[in-house]
């Protein structure tokens, strides 16, 4: 398998030409339903933090480099319930 870069994904979503090209009229396809206000979409949530200077464990208050989200804190590996 090759590594691909993202770009040559960017137009993956078709255009006139490509579809005239290959021999069909492009209507094969019923268009996807565009999202409405009806239908929320949840923002991303980070699951890991990093700090150089450190940061403090909301479990146990010791500054550490590197937390994990832990139901709405931030927390060190040994709070972390795995």
């Amino acid at each position: 398998m090759d590594d691909a870069s993202l770009d040559e994904f960017a137009d993956a979503g078709g255009d006139s030409d490509a579809d005239a090209s290959d021999g069909t009229d492009g209507d094969s396809a019923a268009p996807a339903e565009p999202a409405t206000d009806s239908d929320p979409v949840d923002p991303a949530a980070s699951t890991y933090a990093w700090s150089e200077a450190g940061a403090v464990c909301t479990a146990c208050g010791e500054s550490v480099a590197r937390r994990w989200r832990d139901g709405d804190d931030l927390v060190c590996a040994d709070c972390k319930e795995w």
